[in-house]
């Protein structure tokens, strides 16, 4: 008996899930969610036996996101979606951001909404779960322009991202460690002795 419910509330929350459905189904496959500035949501189109189509939403694994070129989440996708991120007002997370330290401000003035960058204070990373600038949140880095990047979810300041330009358009992603005596500075984008790690 146990089991049918199982299966029962299994199939309620999928056809809930799908009855959000963010992308008109006119074809099989996936599709990205126009509304989603992140890259992170995307629609499985499924056809039926009616000649219908009946569309599925998911959201990629953490570190991924969606390629519509190869409609895969993957992890050295590089999001180009230029759309405002305010649709209503709080606080939500920076698209641009790779260390997690901006988030962006949403207010409704006179039927518009004003979009804002805000930083957090030092040494602390936008959670966008709790809309607060937390020191414990650790900020998951994904590489969105080539170059060296610090990372964000490393308290010592040994480790950083390398981010390279792929064969295949999307950005590649590679992770070190300085040397045993420096740290990463994000300023001269090199591991040094002269950097002082602000978290250390």
């Amino acid at each position: 008996m146990g089991g049918k419910w199982s299966i029962a509330i299994f199939l309620v929350i999928c056809f809930a899930w799908q009855a959000k459905g963010a992308v008109t189904c006119t074809a099989n496959g996936r599709y990205p969610d126009p509304a989603d500035f992140t890259c992170k949501n995307y629609t499985l189109c499924v056809a039926l036996s009616n000649s219908s189509f009946i569309g599925y939403n998911y959201i990629c694994p953490t570190g991924s996101l969606f390629n519509p070129a190869i409609a895969q989440c993957t992890a050295n996708y590089v999001c180009n979606v230029s759309r405002s991120v305010c649709t209503t007002e709080g606080f939500f997370e920076d698209p641009n951001s790779q260390n997690c330290s901006t988030f962006i401000s949403c207010v409704n003035i006179g039927g518009t909404f004003v979009q804002t960058t805000l930083s957090c204070p030092s040494s602390t990373f936008y959670n966008p779960v709790t809309t607060l600038c937390e020191p414990d949140y650790n900020c998951i880095f994904t590489c969105r322009a080539p170059g060296r990047y610090a990372n964000p979810a490393d308290r010592s300041c040994n480790t950083f991202f390398m981010c390279v330009n792929a064969n295949n358009g999307t950005i590649a992603q590679y992770q070190y460690s300085c040397p045993t005596v420096s740290v990463f500075s994000p300023t001269t984008k090199v591991c040094t002795t002269s950097y002082t790690c602000p978290t250390s």
